[in-house]
């Protein structure tokens, strides 16, 4: 079984959770309270630049494989940053002020700091695991949120985000994603499995406290 297979299902009831999550179906119905949304897309643009961060502290340790793998995919949340969030925070108001003069959730904080603390402690393999959750499980949550409430996304004013996170340039990013992780951790003993695996649910449980905290 590759651990892939092994992660899914053991976070699986995290990431069914979150799927149920008020914040998720209330975007997902189109109820969700604009400026909770707006201070959602603040805390997830500064969070970016520390994804960014780790990413580069992964790629500092790596072989040169997951080393290409890290470069594109740097560039391509650097672009993201440029061409998509920023201007969708425009659109809704948002301001580089309003930016600067934000603090970072506490959550954000603390998830922040257990992923870096992961590459420090745990190398390269465990680092790819953490970051690996942070993409999948967007993916996952979109999926099955889009398909039991298909008809209120499709006229949700949230409905760009959906389709962000299920369309074929995310879940292309994705599966890379879980190749690479695959590939890396392929002869990786029980105990090391075991490791990856409690990585992957703790990284869960921050995801799902960040979604109670940006409801509030």
């Amino acid at each position: 079984m590759k651990l892939s297979e092994i992660l899914l299902s053991n976070v699986r009831p995290f990431w069914d959770e979150a799927s149920d999550k008020d914040f998720v179906v209330q975007m997902a119905k189109g109820l969700l309270n604009l400026e909770c949304f707006k201070n959602y897309m603040i805390q997830d643009y500064l969070y970016l630049f520390d994804y960014i961060e780790i990413l580069k502290d992964i790629k500092a340790i790596s072989n040169n494989d997951v080393s290409n793998f890290l470069d594109a995919t740097i560039k391509v949340v650097e672009e993201e940053l440029k061409l998509v969030h920023i201007p969708n925070m425009e659109k809704l108001g948002i301001n580089v002020d309003m930016i600067k003069k934000s603090d970072q959730n506490e959550v954000f904080s603390e998830y922040v700091s257990y992923m870096k603390s992961c590459v420090r402690e745990s190398g390269m393999t465990a680092g790819l695991i953490a970051l690996l959750q942070c993409s999948w499980c967007y993916a996952y949550i979109a999926g099955k949120v889009s398909e039991k409430y298909a008809d209120e996304i499709s006229v949700s004013s949230y409905r760009e985000w959906f389709e962000a996170y299920t369309g074929k340039a995310y879940n292309d990013a994705n599966q890379a994603w879980i190749d690479i992780a695959d590939k890396e951790c392929m002869n990786i003993d029980k105990t090391e499995i075991e490791k990856m695996v409690e990585i992957f649910k703790e990284c869960a449980g921050y995801e799902n406290k960040i979604w109670d905290e940006m409801i509030k």
